[in-house]
C-alpha cells in the first residue's frame, strides 16, 4: 500500500509542463487570434498549388490580394503522438511556400502557389526504419504505415493579410563525396481501408471479406531486381473462423498456410511479415486464398498490406517522394542523391522538416539532378520531394473561419468541451458554476480545439494537448466535461451516427472484455511514464454528457441544473429522499477467498462490510440504507430463468426515492443480473422527473457493459436512463465494457468510501474528484478504463447541512416512544453563518421519521449452492415506523403525531431524524437542513387513542379535477387524498397493512406506495384537519397499455383500520389525446345570406372555438366565438348543425363584398385532461352576395 501510494505521488508531482518536447524551430503564437483565413483540405499528400482560378471560384478576390502577403498554415494531417512525451508542435506553424509571379505584388493569371502538404495517413513515424527522431511505440501492431482512423483528409489555413510570408529558400550545398552516391531509394505502399467493423467495439476496421481469393497489388516504378529485398505485412481478420485456415504467397513465390484452432476467439486478429526475394516485373502481389470448409460460418477479411522496397532512383515525369533509411541522421554528414531521367524534372524539395522546405539546386552538370543532404538534424528524417509544377494537385476548400485564440486562455477551474450549436446549453451549466461555485469557466467548441493543436483535423489527442495547456501553473484546471455523444466510427461511415466528441477507443477490438472506452486518455496531464495506456492514470476528474443532438444536450443540462435545485420553474428536488441510500448486490460468490468472510466472503458479504465501515457504526447514521441482497429475497421462477420481482419493483420505486444506487454484480446492456432485476420495461416506469418532483438518485454500476454508450446502433439499458425524459439519473458512474470480478471486488467499496466522505464542512467531495481518488487509491489497472463517469464531475452528492436543532421531544414516558403514543416534536433552524443562532429568514417544511429498532435478516441460499454458504446475517434499519410533517416559519417549527401499532415491541434504540427545505418560499436560492437523533423505541401506550373509524380516500389521475370514468395519456400519475383522525399508517412494518394498488386485478402486480405517501397538504389535496391527519400520494404509472382500467386503492390508519376505494379511467396514445378537427366545412356553400360552419373532432367535451373569416388577401373581416357541446357521430363527435353561423357581415356589421373566403377555426377542449392542445383547420367558402 505505501509503495503504491508513493509511487502515485511521484507522477502526480511532474504533472505540471507534461509537455516539453516541442520541435527547436517552431513559432509558439497562434495565428488564428488575427487576420482573415480560409480553410482548405488534402486527400494526399504532395505538392499542391494554389491559382487565381481557385480563389476566384471559392469567393476570394485575387484583386484585393498581394501574393507577397499569401501565408498557409499547417502541420500535416498524421495522427498527433499519442504518448505526451514525443515531439509535437505547440501552435500551427506557417509553412514555407513558393510564390510564382509574386515580385510585382500583383496576382495574375499565370501566377500560382506551390506548397507541400502532409496527408492523413503516414509512414515510418514509429522508428520502423532510419535512425532519425521517431514516436515511441504505443501500439499492440507496430505497422510502418499510420492509418489515420479520425480523418480521411489534411487540412490547412491560408490568410492574405499578415504581410509578407515565408517563402522557401534555395540549398546550394555543395556535394561531399564521403559517402556512395545514392541511385536507389527506398519506397513503400500501404493499403489500409476502413469499411467495417467487424464487433462494433474499438478503433480496427476490416476491408472487405476474402471469398476464396483475393489478390491485393502495387504497381511500382521500376523493374524489381532478384536481389532487391521487399519487406511485408499485412493483417487479415478471422470472424468465427475457428478450425478454418488460409495461405498466401508474394508473386506467386514463397507460399504459406495458417490454421486457426477450433478453439480461437470469435475475432482473431493475423499478422504475417517477412522478407522476399527473387522478384521481378514492376507488380507486388499478395495472393490470398481462404478455406472456410471446416466451418462455413466463419470468415477471413483482409485488414491492411503494407511493403518497403528499393526503387531506382528515376523520375517518374510527375512528382515523386524519395528518401534513404541507411542515412545515419546523426553524423552531420553530406550525402549525395542523384536523380535520373530528369527531362521534364523542374523542382527538388527537401521536406524532412515539412514547415521549413528548401529548394535544392542542382549540383550536376550532366543528364542528372544531383543534390546534397547534409544530415545534422535529429529531429527528422530526410524526405525529398521531385515534381513538375503541371503535376501538382489542387486542394479543395472548405470555408472561412473565424478568429479564436484557446491559447490565451488560462487559470480556467472548470472547462466545457462541446459542438458549436451545443455551446449555448454548455453555458448554462457554466454559468451555474461560476455564481454558485465562483470557478472560472470556459465553454469550448472543439472544432476550435482541432484548428489550433491538430491543424484544422480532428484527433482525440488535440483534446488532450488543449487541456494538458490549461493544466499548468498559471492555473490548474478543477474539471473538465464534455457535452455530446461519442461513437467508435470516429468517421461517419454509419447512418444515424453521433460522434459529437470522439472518445479514446482501444486498439483491442475483439470482445467487450478487454476493449475498452474512455475519457481519461483526455486528462492525463502528467508526464507521460508509460506507453500503455492502463499504466497511466489521469490528472484531473472528467465526465461526458452523452447528447447525441440539440434537444438531448438541452434535456442533460436540464436534469443536471434540476439536481442542483437550479433549473428555472422547476419542480422540488428536496426532501427526506436525499436520506436514503439502495445497494443492489448480485446473489454470486464468484472471487471468494477460502475465508469466506466479509470483503472475502460472496459478493453481498463484500458490500455488507463495506456499509458497515463507511455508514453504521455511528458513522453516517442519518441515512437509511436499503440493502437489496438478491439472496435476502424469495425467488419466483418464470419461464426466463429466476426472478426477484421485489428487488424491481423496490428499483423502480426508489428511483424516486433514493439519493443513490449502487449494483455491484453480474449485468450486461439490458439488465442488471442473471435474474433481471432492472429492465427495460422498468426503466420504462421511471417518473421521477415531472410536475411534482425533481429527484435524480445518483447510479453507479460495477458490473459489464451496462451502457454502451459509444455504439450509435445500440440503446444500452444504461444509456436509456441516462437519456430518460421523465426521470432516470442525471449521473451515473458505470462500466461500458465487461470488468473483471476481481476489479470489481477490490474498487467498489473504495468507490463508496470516496463517495460519501466529507469535508470539515461536512459535504462530500465532487464525484468527479471521488472517482479519480478511489482509481488513484486503487492504484493503475486496466480495468480503470472501463469505468466512465457521465455527468457533471464537479456534483457532489446532495448533502443537506445538519443545522437542525431539537429544541424538545415530548412523550407520555420521557426519552421514549412507544406505539400508539402521541409524541411533539419542536425546534429550530440554525444559521449557516455560525450554526448556533435561530434563522429567521427560513421558512418552509419539515418533515419527520420515526425509524424502529434494525431488525436481522439473512441470506437464503435461494439456489442451494455450496458456494453461498455460510449465510450471511446482516442487520437492516428498514423502513419508518412514523412519517409526518409539519411548516418552518421564520426557522421555527412543532409537529404532532401517532406513532402507529405497527411497531416491534422490544425494546431498543431507534432513531428520528428531522429535515426540512425551503424551496416553496426561496426557489433557486433553497436548501435543505437535517438533525438525526437516537432514542428508545418499544411497548404499547396501553392508554393510546382508541379509533374504529377507517382513514378517508379519494383518488385521481394526474390531479383533483380528474373524474371516475375520465381519459388519460398513457403515463399518468396516481393522486390519492388521503385523511385520518389519528393518522395514515405507510410503515411497512405490519404485514398486510401497507397502502397498495391493484391495476385491473392482477394481485400478484400490487404495487407497494408506503414510499410515495407524503405528510401533509400538497398536490393539490387540501384538508382542514392537522397536519399528521392528512396527507397524498403521487405515484407515476408509465407506458400504461390503451383502452380501459381499474384501479384499486387500499389504505390504513395508525389504528389498523383500512378503507378501500377504486378508479375507473380510460388510456389513450398521446396521439389520441391530442384534440384533432376534421371534414371541417360551412352549408350552403356558395351561399347568400348566411352560412354554418360544422366540423367533426374526437373530443368528447364542451369545446371553446374561434372562428376568423378572411379576404383571399389575409384581411380579418370577422370574428366569432362560442363554446359548444360535442354531439356523438360515427367513430367521433361533430358539432351541432346550427353551432357556428356567420350572416355574411364584418365585425362593424357591415355586408361583405361577394367573393371567396377564408375561414379559420380554433378549438380547444375545456377540460384539459381529456383533449390535449388546440385543434386548427383551414377552408375556404364562396359569398355570393
Amino acid at each position: 500500500m505505501n509503495k503504491n501510494i508513493f509511487l502515485f505521488s511521484c507522477v502526480a508531482s511532474i504533472f505540471v509542463n507534461a509537455q516539453s518536447n516541442f520541435y527547436s524551430s517552431e513559432t509558439k503564437e497562434n495565428p488564428l487570434k488575427t487576420g482573415t483565413f480560409y480553410k482548405i483540405k488534402v486527400d494526399k499528400s504532395g505538392v499542391f498549388k494554389i491559382t487565381k482560378k481557385f480563389l476566384t471560384e471559392n469567393g476570394i478576390n485575387p484583386n484585393n490580394i498581394n501574393p507577397k502577403h499569401l501565408r498557409i498554415y499547417g502541420n500535416g494531417g498524421a495522427m498527433l503522438p499519442e504518448f505526451n512525451q514525443d515531439k509535437r508542435y505547440s501552435a500551427m506553424q506557417e509553412i514555407a511556400i513558393q510564390v510564382v509571379g509574386e515580385d510585382d505584388s500583383v496576382w495574375d493569371d499565370s501566377d500560382y502557389a506551390l506548397f507541400y502538404a502532409k496527408g492523413a495517413d503516414a509512414y515510418n513515424l514509429y522508428g520502423n526504419f532510419g535512425n532519425g527522431s521517431h514516436r515511441r511505440e504505443t501500439r499492440a501492431d507496430p505497422t510502418a504505415h499510420l492509418k489515420n482512423i479520425y480523418e480521411d483528409f489534411a487540412y490547412y489555413f491560408l490568410t492574405f493579410d499578415k504581410g509578407e510570408g515565408k517563402r522557401i529558400i534555395e540549398d546550394n550545398t555543395p556535394i561531399n563525396n564521403t559517402h556512395e552516391v545514392i541511385t536507389k531509394y527506398d519506397d513503400y505502399q500501404f493499403i489500409n481501408n476502413d469499411k467495417i467493423n467487424l464487433m462494433k467495439v474499438g478503433r480496427i476496421w476490416a476491408d472487405e471479406i476474402i471469398n476464396n481469393k483475393k489478390t491485393i497489388s502495387f504497381q511500382l516504378k521500376s523493374e524489381l531486381l532478384p536481389t532487391d529485398k521487399i519487406q511485408y505485412r499485412f493483417s487479415i481478420i478471422g470472424l468465427e473462423a475457428g478450425g478454418n485456415s488460409y495461405k498466401y504467397n508474394i508473386n506467386g513465390n514463397n507460399e504459406k498456410s495458417t490454421s486457426t484452432n477450433v478453439s480461437s476467439p470469435s475475432f482473431n486478429y493475423l499478422i504475417e511479415k517477412g522478407t522476399v526475394t527473387n522478384l521481378s516485373g514492376k507488380t507486388i502481389n499478395l495472393n490470398l486464398e481462404s478455406n472456410t470448409s471446416t466451418n462455413p460460418n466463419g470468415a477471413f477479411y483482409f485488414n491492411y498490406f503494407e511493403v518497403k522496397y528499393k526503387q531506382d532512383l528515376v523520375f517518374n515525369g510527375t512528382q515523386m517522394n524519395f528518401r534513404s533509411y541507411e542515412i545515419d541522421e546523426n553524423l552531420g554528414d553530406t550525402y549525395h542523391f542523384s536523380i535520373a531521367n530528369v527531362g521534364n524534372l523542374e523542382q527538388v524539395w527537401d521536406i524532412s522538416d515539412i514547415t521549413n522546405a528548401k529548394r535544392k539546386i542542382n549540383q550536376s552538370t550532366k543528364n542528372t539532378f544531383d543534390i546534397a543532404y547534409v544530415a545534422n538534424n535529429q529531429e527528422f528524417n530526410n524526405e525529398f520531394v521531385a515534381f513538375n509544377h503541371s503535376s501538382a494537385y489542387i486542394p479543395s476548400f472548405v470555408g472561412r473561419v473565424a478568429n479564436q485564440d484557446l491559447h490565451s486562455l488560462q487559470n480556467i477551474d472548470y472547462l466545457i468541451i462541446t459542438r458549436k450549436d451545443f455551446i449555448p446549453q454548455g453555458q448554462r451549466l457554466a454559468n451555474y458554476h461560476a455564481t454558485r461555485g465562483n470557478l472560472k469557466t470556459a465553454v469550448v467548441d472543439v472544432e476550435q480545439i482541432y484548428n489550433e493543436y491538430s491543424s484544422g483535423s480532428q484527433d482525440i489527442t488535440a483534446i488532450r494537448d488543449f487541456i494538458t495547456s490549461l493544466n499548468n501553473e498559471n492555473g490548474g484546471l478543477k474539471y473538465v466535461l464534455i457535452l455530446g455523444d461519442s461513437s467508435y466510427d470516429f468517421k461517419d461511415r454509419l447512418s444515424g451516427n453521433d460522434n459529437i466528441i470522439p472518445s479514446y477507443e482501444s486498439e483491442y477490438s475483439a470482445d467487450f472484455d478487454n476493449s475498452f472506452v474512455t475519457d481519461d486518455y483526455f486528462v492525463m496531464t502528467g508526464r507521460q511514464l508509460y506507453t500503455q495506456l492502463y499504466n497511466n492514470l489521469p490528472n484531473i476528474p472528467i465526465g461526458r454528457l452523452p447528447a447525441s443532438d440539440l434537444s438531448e444536450a438541452k434535456l442533460l443540462i436540464d436534469k443536471t441544473l434540476a439536481y442542483y435545485g437550479a433549473l428555472e420553474g422547476q419542480s422540488s428536488p428536496f426532501g427526506t429522499w436525499r436520506m436514503n441510500l439502495d445497494f443492489v448486490v448480485d446473489d454470486d460468490s464468484e472471487g471468494r477467498s477460502s475465508d469466506n468472510n466479509g470483503i472475502h466472503g460472496n459478493f453481498h458479504d463484500l458490500i455488507d462490510d463495506g456499509i458497515r465501515n463507511i455508514f453504521e457504526n455511528r458513522q453516517k447514521p442519518e441515512y437509511n440504507i436499503k440493502k437489496l441482497y438478491f439472496d435476502a429475497f424469495p425467488a419466483s421462477v418464470s419461464s426466463g430463468g429466476q426472478r426477484y420481482p421485489q428487488i424491481n419493483q423496490a428499483i423502480v420505486n426508489d428511483m424516486s426515492n433514493s439519493l443513490y444506487i449502487s449494483y455491484f454484480g453480474h449485468g450486461g446492456i439490458n439488465r442488471w443480473g442473471q435474474e433481471t432485476v432492472l429492465s427495460f420495461n422498468d426503466i420504462n416506469q421511471f417518473n421521477n422527473y415531472n410536475k411534482s418532483y425533481s429527484r435524480f438518485p445518483v447510479i453507479s454500476t460495477i458490473t459489464c457493459e451496462f451502457n454502451l454508450w459509444d455504439d450509435p446502433k445500440t440503446f444500452s439499458a444504461g444509456e436509456q436512463i441516462v437519456k430518460h425524459k421523465n426521470g432516470g439519473t442525471a449521473t451515473m458512474i458505470t462500466s461500458s465494457r465487461s470488468l473483471g470480478v476481481s476489479y470489481g471486488r477490490g474498487f467498489n467499496n473504495i468507490l463508496t468510501k470516496h463517495l460519501f466522505s466529507t469535508d470539515t464542512n461536512g459535504d462530500f467531495k465532487a464525484m468527479g474528484d471521488a472517482l479519480l481518488d478511489a482509481k488513484k487509491e486503487y492504484n493503475i489497472h486496466t480495468d480503470h478504463l472501463k469505468v466512465n463517469y457521465l455527468g457533471d464531475p464537479a456534483m457532489k452528492l446532495s448533502r443537506p447541512k445538519e443545522l437542525i436543532k431539537i429544541t424538545n421531544i415530548e412523550t407520555p414516558i420521557q426519552g421514549k416512544i412507544r406505539a400508539l403514543d402521541k409524541v411533539k416534536i419542536t425546534g429550530q433552524i440554525l444559521k449557516k453563518e455560525d450554526k448556533t443562532n435561530l434563522d429567521e429568514t427560513f421558512t418552509g417544511k419539515v418533515a419527520i421519521n420515526i425509524f424502529d429498532k434494525p431488525t436481522k435478516k439473512k441470506t437464503l441460499n435461494n439456489d442451494n449452492a455450496s458456494g453461498m454458504l455460510p449465510l450471511l446475517e446482516f442487520s437492516e434499519e428498514g423502513n419508518p415506523i412514523a412519517k409526518t410533517s409539519g411548516k418552518v416559519v421564520n426557522g421555527v417549527f412543532e409537529v404532532e403525531f401517532f406513532i402507529p401499532k405497527d411497531i416491534n415491541f422490544n425494546d431498543g434504540e431507534g432513531r428520528i431524524l428531522v429535515y426540512a427545505d425551503n424551496f416553496d418560499t426561496a426557489k433557486l436560492q433553497a436548501h435543505d437542513v437535517y438533525a438525526n437523533t437516537f432514542i428508545q423505541i418499544g411497548g404499547i401506550n396501553p392508554d393510546g387513542i382508541n379509533d374504529n373509524t377507517p382513514p378517508k380516500a379519494n383518488i385521481y389521475m394526474n390531479n383533483t379535477n380528474f373524474a371516475n370514468g375520465g381519459i388519460t395519456n398513457r403515463n399518468p400519475q396516481l393522486l390519492a387524498c388521503l385523511s385520518d383522525d389519528t393518522g395514515i399508517n405507510s410503515t411497512e412494518t405490519g404485514i398486510g397493512h401497507d397502502i397498495t394498488a391493484i391495476l385491473d386485478g392482477k394481485v400478484i402486480d400490487t404495487i407497494l406506495l408506503n414510499d410515495f405517501f407524503m405528510v401533509g397538504d400538497g398536490n393539490g389535496c387540501n384538508h382542514t384537519s392537522n397536519n399528521f391527519q392528512k396527507g397524498s400520494l403521487l405515484y407515476p404509472f408509465r407506458n400504461l397499455s390503451v383502452g380501459q382500467h381499474e384501479l384499486v386503492f387500499k389504505v390504513w390508519d395508525i389504528n389498523n383500520n383500512s378503507t378501500t376505494t377504486s378508479l375507473n379511467f380510460i388510456v389513450k396514445d398521446e396521439n389520441d389525446q391530442k384534440l384533432q378537427i376534421n371534414r371541417l366545412l360551412n352549408w350552403p356553400n356558395p351561399f347568400t345570406n348566411k352560412t354554418y360552419i360544422q366540423f367533426e373532432h374526437n373530443c368528447d367535451d364542451v369545446l371553446d372555438v374561434s372562428t376568423q373569416i378572411f379576404t383571399i388577401t389575409g384581411k380579418l373581416v370577422r370574428s366569432l366565438y362560442t363554446t359548444i357541446d360535442a354531439e356523438p357521430f360515427l367513430q367521433g363527435y361533430r358539432t351541432p348543425k346550427y353551432s357556428i353561423e356567420w350572416d355574411g357581415r364584418d365585425d362593424f356589421g357591415n355586408n361583405v363584398a361577394k367573393g371567396t373566403y377564408i375561414f379559420k377555426v380554433s378549438a380547444k377542449a375545456k377540460n384539459q385532461n381529456k383533449c390535449i392542445g388546440t385543434a386548427i383547420a383551414i377552408e375556404k367558402m364562396v359569398n355570393l352576395k
